[in-house]
């Protein structure tokens, strides 16, 4: 009974130790909506996948139609290059960067 009140004891004290530490610095939010090449929803899957887990990665769209990968990221963890280059090592290039607001171009093909 002694072990388990210690342990306890010691939970709630690294706990509070923990709460009063004092808010943790996050970092500026931003956007960017990067144009890619890629041209199948097998891709746009291989991408979310990939790149939702990157550090910093606090959503992600990827639309097949405008070939676009918009991202908000916490600018403290990542940065606009890092996401870039997260999607190239994939094997997709970065046609560029939209300004915010700016749509795609839509790529029609006939089939």
């Amino acid at each position: 009974m002694k072990k388990t009140l210690i342990i306890i004891m010691t939970a709630l004290m690294a706990f509070a130790v923990s709460s009063f530490a004092g808010p943790k610095k996050k970092g500026e939010i931003k956007e960017v909506t990067f144009v890619v090449e890629f041209d199948c929803e097998n891709c746009a899957k291989k991408i979310r996948e990939n790149v939702a887990f990157e550090k910093g990665v606090k959503d992600l769209k990827v639309t097949l139609e405008d070939r676009t990968v918009a991202l908000k990221y916490d600018a403290a963890k990542t940065s606009e290059e890092t996401l870039k280059a997260s999607i190239e090592e994939l094997g997709y290039p970065v046609a560029g960067v939209l300004a915010a607001g700016e749509k795609a171009e839509h790529h029609h093909h006939d089939h």
